[in-house]
């Protein structure tokens, strides 16, 4: 027998070890990065999936887009256009996006062109049986400062203070303030929850008190003769929303994206459901 040699078993056991690939380690997750807060283009917004009790029906909404009434454009923004514009295009796409669930009848206050007084508006709402009276306006808020939007275009801005808020008045008897105040409050929450960011009320001093209820939501506290027309004269619950601050160039930005459109109508489709769902 010839002698044993232990390198055959040690080169098999080295080819061995080189045929079989060595294990890839785990790589790692790539790292988080936080979105950046409201009103930056990269904040998220989510479209919710509206729903709707059974027996809940299609309920009547008057879509008021504010100002446009005569010698009433609004404020100006900051690329200059009239706040009577933002609130026609956004009331228009908010329309329709509620008319297309199926359970909501909506009547716009005007058209383009028309100029419709306040009164009328409200009267037409009465008259029709709205279950809501639902005011679009944008805040205008602080101190602005001149800049060169455009050639030979000087527009008013302040990047601050940017959010939206729900307005509604408690000057009235039960059982309408319990339904303004709930239907303010059902609103702003689903804008929150949508990734709009409630506005904190420091340029409200002397004209609203927030609600404690719901962040986002002031009650009015302007003096007898400056009081809101349609938050304190309709016999059907009302309120405004102000969509943004028109000042904020990002904001504004934000309020010509479908995104924010599709957004903006589903909260408020169920904030709608929330306030009328029982009803």
């Amino acid at each position: 027998m010839p002698p044993f040699s232990p390198w055959p078993l040690l080169l098999a056991a080295a080819l061995s070890s080189a045929a079989a690939p060595e294990a890839s380690p785990t790589p790692a997750p790539p790292p988080t990065v936080p979105s950046a807060p409201w009103p930056s283009a990269s904040a998220p917004l989510t479209v919710a999936q509206v729903t709707f009790p059974k027996g809940f029906g299609r309920k009547r909404i008057y879509l008021d887009a504010g100002h446009g009434a005569p010698g009433n454009e609004g404020n100006s923004s900051v690329t200059c256009e009239p706040e009577e514009s933002h609130t026609l295009r956004v009331a228009q796409a908010l329309a329709r996006r509620l008319e297309a669930t199926g359970h909501f009848q909506v009547k716009l206050s005007r058209a383009p062109g028309k100029r419709p007084p306040y009164a009328s508006r409200l009267q037409e709402a009465e008259r029709w049986r709205a279950a809501l009276f639902l005011s679009l306006h944008s805040d205008a808020r602080g101190q602005a400062r001149e800049w060169l939007a455009a050639p030979e275009q000087w527009c008013a801005r302040n990047d601050a203070a940017p959010g939206y808020s729900v307005l509604y008045a408690d000057d009235t008897p039960e059982p309408l303030l319990t339904q303004r105040s709930r239907a303010a409050r059902a609103l702003a929450r689903r804008m929150g929850e949508a990734g709009f960011l409630p506005y904190g009320g420091e340029d409200y001093v002397g004209l609203y008190a927030p609600d404690s209820a719901q962040p986002g939501t002031f009650v009015s506290r302007h003096a007898p003769g400056q009081r809101i027309f349609v938050l304190r004269k309709p016999l059907i619950p009302s309120v405004i929303i102000e969509t943004h601050h028109a000042w904020d160039f990002e904001e504004s930005a934000r309020w010509r994206e479908e995104r924010t459109l599709e957004a903006f109508a589903a909260a408020v489709a169920q904030g709608l459901v929330d306030t009328l769902g029982g009803t």
